[in-house]
């Protein structure tokens, strides 16, 4: 399976979504993978096989994502979905893709469900927000109806798969820039290198932060270091490490950002909307800091801590959540 090609392994998934083979074989298939680390041809494939078949809508050429794979097992508070009021609040239109959640207590479509935001499958209604209030949310499941056939058999293994990576790679509204966490650093690469590879006439020149925390965290942690690997003008630089205290920041234990249901996040994120202090700002701060480098708002992180600030404590954050409720 090393040896297959990403079109060999494309054909394979193509069989999978609209399952030409039986259950049984799919589900060797994937522990195969697994076993075999997944191959970077496998994402190759697995994401050129969905990308075809997935809902696209139409977005600025500036816009952003700013997604992790879950998976961490750490069980924070949504990081990620506060990040992008806050990138929002700044210029930057913000695609938001996510979706339940899967191996945490609150994913972003819980959230945005308790913060009384509407999921919309209304595609003019989606580009609508993305246009007018700067951020819009892509519930995945809307967009990628191919996955539905491999639900029940991704259930009924109950251990994570290729299939638990894709979601970044995949964002409708093809963002050209994209802030992923991931779960695994030994994936990192290998999401990196199907980015620049996958063919995509919309996506001509990805620029894309892939982290992930020392700790596990698929953010840039604030209880410890974390890796950064950088997609730029065609090429994948050196892995780099951010120390959240280069910045500013001290570093906390991980109970001081442990989340828990979708109402109990929902509160967090409204108080740290209206800019309550807490290790919670800290790290949606260093994190939008890091998205707003990657749009071009800013050269240098610490300005990027200084704007993201600035959105927060001028209530500017806090006005694109309330644009949404409308």
């Amino acid at each position: 399976m090393q040896t297959l090609s990403p079109q060999s392994f494309e054909k394979i998934f193509d069989q999978i979504i609209e399952l030409k083979i039986s259950d049984e074989e799919i589900k060797k298939f994937l522990l195969d993978l697994n076993s075999q680390n997944l191959p970077t041809n496998a994402f190759i494939g697995a994401v050129a096989a969905l990308r075809k078949r997935m809902k696209h809508i139409s977005a600025p050429e500036n816009a952003i994502d700013v997604c992790g794979t879950g998976g961490d097992k750490l069980n924070t508070l949504n990081i990620s979905t506060a990040v992008c009021f806050v990138v929002a609040a700044a210029g930057v239109p913000v695609a938001k893709h996510g979706n339940k959640a899967i191996s945490s207590q609150s994913g972003s479509a819980d959230i945005f469900s308790e913060l009384g935001v509407k999921i919309s499958s209304d595609i003019s209604e989606i580009e609508k927000n993305l246009r007018e209030k700067n951020l819009c949310f892509l519930f995945a499941p809307f967009f990628h109806d191919a996955l539905k056939n491999v639900a029940t058999i991704r259930k009924s293994l109950a251990i994570p798969t290729i299939f638990n990576f894709l979601g970044p790679l995949l964002n409708p509204a093809n963002t050209q820039l994209q802030l992923i966490g991931v779960s695994r650093k030994d994936v990192m690469q290998k999401m990196a290198t199907t980015l620049l590879l996958t063919p995509n006439a919309l996506r001509l020149s990805p620029k894309t932060y892939l982290v992930h925390g020392f700790d596990g965290m698929d953010e840039i942690s604030l209880c410890t270091d974390s890796y950064l690997l950088r997609v730029e003008n065609g090429k994948i630089f050196d892995e780099e490490i951010i120390n959240p205290e280069k910045f500013g920041f001290k570093k906390v234990a991980l109970e001081a950002l442990k989340g828990a249901d979708p109402k109990y996040n929902a509160e967090k994120l409204r108080a740290f909307l209206d800019g309550e202090k807490s290790a919670y700002r800290d790290i949606v701060i260093l994190n939008s800091a890091f998205a707003l480098q990657l749009a071009g708002k800013v050269k240098k992180i610490g300005d990027g801590v200084e704007l993201a600030g600035a959105m927060v404590d001028g209530g500017a954050a806090r006005k694109v959540y309330q644009r949404l409720l409308i």
